[in-house]
């Protein structure tokens, strides 16, 4: 199994720019046609939340059509930027397992040596994620009836801080209630999230809980610095791969690059008389 993860995809209405000048379509088009590029094919491209900018009824059709045009399954979640109804009415042909209920987005996938388990910790009304009661019930029953099978949680919202001093006041509010499911559960060994638009790790128990960047502008990590910066640095999606009992996570470029080179051992250590 090979899973990519691309995150936070902010698409605009056709012809606006993000912030004014990041031209986010054309970056994530191209984000798009490198993931169909792949020697290597996942099988399945998992997009963890804030689809859209404005969550606006014209930003959700450029997303549909550009997303549409991957070449592989999606599994999608909504973030704080999605407005639920509009992810739901735009977004369902393109992920048919959200399902029909805009408040309660969250569905299995158990076709895999690891079940993928998807929630929505979005909130209407704030950049703050939470957890409902009906998400957290189902978390549980699927965990319960899951077994000792491994299980992956993908969300938009960490659910614990990660020292972010921007991201961190908007982190998922109750995340503590997923963390007692960590605690009460081996098998849940994965949590991985987008939002705070940067490649950042930690463990919980046995856990390990990751955010990723976004396909398009970053978030630099600062500890103690709250101004919300943003930048531009390289973009990159995670790559998830079973190899053999293991859950292997690595970083995948999202920006255009030299290479690869077959090694040759002649031209790394040439001999004196070359």
């Amino acid at each position: 199994m090979l899973l990519a993860q691309i995150s936070d995809t902010h698409f605009r209405s056709r012809g606006q720019k993000l912030y004014g000048f990041i031209d986010v379509n054309a970056a994530n088009a191209d984000v798009v046609s490198q993931l169909n590029a792949l020697q290597e094919r996942p099988d399945a491209v998992v997009v963890s939340g804030d689809i859209v900018n404005c969550g606006r009824p014209e930003e959700y059709e450029v997303a549909r059509q550009i997303l549409g045009s991957l070449n592989y399954p999606l599994y999608l979640i909504p973030g704080n930027h999605d407005d639920k109804a509009l992810f739901l009415e735009y977004l369902h042909p393109l992920c048919p397992q959200l399902g029909r209920d805009a408040q309660n987005m969250h569905y299995a996938v158990d076709d895999f040596a690891t079940r993928l388990l998807f929630i929505d910790s979005s909130r209407a009304g704030t950049s703050k994620g939470w957890l409902t009661e009906e998400t957290i019930k189902w978390l549980e029953t699927q965990l319960f009836d899951g077994g000792d099978k491994p299980a992956t949680v993908f969300m938009h919202h960490p659910p614990l801080p990660l020292g972010n001093a921007q991201m961190d006041p908007i982190a998922c509010e109750n995340g503590h209630r997923l963390l007692a499911l960590v605690e009460r559960f081996p098998s849940l060994t994965r949590i991985f999230c987008g939002h705070n638009h940067s490649l950042t790790m930690t463990q919980y128990r046995q856990a390990i809980i990751s955010t990723i960047p976004g396909t398009v502008h970053q978030v630099p990590y600062f500890h103690e610095d709250t101004r919300p910066y943003y930048d531009l640095s390289p973009a990159s999606c995670l790559m998830h791969r079973q190899v053999d009992e293991q859950w292997v996570s690595y970083q995948h470029p999202l920006t255009h690059y030299a290479g690869p080179w077959m090694y040759d051992e002649n031209i790394s250590c040439p001999t004196e008389d070359c």
